[in-house]
């Protein structure tokens, strides 16, 4: 346990942490804390002096031992939705419950990630017994992959956008897509013809997928794809098949779909949110266009 902090009696946190739901009792069911920034990846302690402090050399992510970043981080999310949130997860072998809230120490903002040992458990099954970390694991992987269109999910793609929109060194593109009409094609042919739609425009935008490259579905007709060390004309150019699939989609019988899109580069000066707000409010302009002249 590594660069936690084992919770072994009271301490001033409180009054250091500016958090209305922070609480001693809550603290001490844990049994580690650690403060972390998940947007830069730094993790934190507090000295003797009550100083915050940050630990050279160690990202946040370390503690799983994938040699990665998280694929859904739930400290992202609690941090930019000012929730709380809850994750299961392994740390060398032993499961544990973390508990992860914002919190603000010096007017800055962080998350306090507090950690639960509950060991390993089983589940019973028709035939058999499982662990209780196996769940957890294809659970994890079902908040990465939509079970449906094989995409990635909205909160993969949220806080995969949360992540790479603080490197200023390499352009990011990201295109929103939404389908045309998708209500005239459920009301007109049913909802088994709008789901083969999805799926659809779901199997083509999955050939987008590389290392640097990453397709999901945000909504019910609703996609995003996130180019990383891509500009807008190179990822209008590697994409340039697939958008071309999709601007003529045959449905049933004499009727043909089309998607809306737009691609932007994010600039320096925009947030991760204002650069997604400022992308699908383009992409909802075409859109509009499409319905004018349909």
């Amino acid at each position: 346990m590594e660069y936690l902090k084992k919770i072994t009696k009271l301490n001033n946190l409180n009054k250091v942490i500016d958090y209305s739901e922070f609480n001693l009792d809550n603290y001490l069911d844990f049994d580690y804390y650690r403060i972390v920034n998940p947007l830069s990846k730094e993790v934190f302690y507090f000295n003797d002096n009550e100083d915050l402090k940050k630990i050279e050399n160690h990202h946040c992510y370390d503690i799983w031992k994938t040699g990665k970043c998280c694929d859904y981080c739930v400290s992202t999310n609690a941090l930019v939705t000012s929730t709380t949130k809850r994750k299961l997860e392994q740390i060398d072998g032993e499961l544990y419950l973390a508990k992860v809230f914002p919190i603000k120490i010096n007017k800055q903002k962080y998350v306090i990630e507090l950690f639960q040992n509950i060991g390993e458990s089983y589940v019973k099954t028709e035939d058999q017994n499982l662990k209780l970390s196996q769940i957890i694991s294809q659970m994890n992987q079902l908040a990465t992959i939509e079970s449906f269109s094989g995409l990635f999910s909205h909160g993969f793609m949220f806080n995969k956008l949360m992540e790479i929109s603080r490197d200023n060194t390499l352009p990011v593109s990201l295109l929103c897509m939404d389908i045309d009409k998708m209500k005239e094609v459920n009301d007109s042919f049913g909802h088994f013809e709008g789901d083969r739609l999805i799926k659809t425009i779901s199997n083509e935008l999955l050939k987008l997928n590389n290392k640097n490259i990453f397709a999901g579905r945000t909504g019910g007709d609703e996609f995003q794809v996130i180019y990383i060390g891509y500009n807008k004309d190179e990822a209008l150019q590697y994409s340039k098949k697939v958008l071309d699939n999709l601007s003529h989609i045959h449905v049933k019988d004499d009727y043909y779909s089309s998607t809306s899109w737009e691609i932007e580069e994010r600039k320096d000066s925009q947030s991760s949110k204002e650069f997604m707000e400022y992308v699908d409010s383009r992409m909802y302009i075409v859109k509009a266009n499409h319905h004018s002249i349909r």
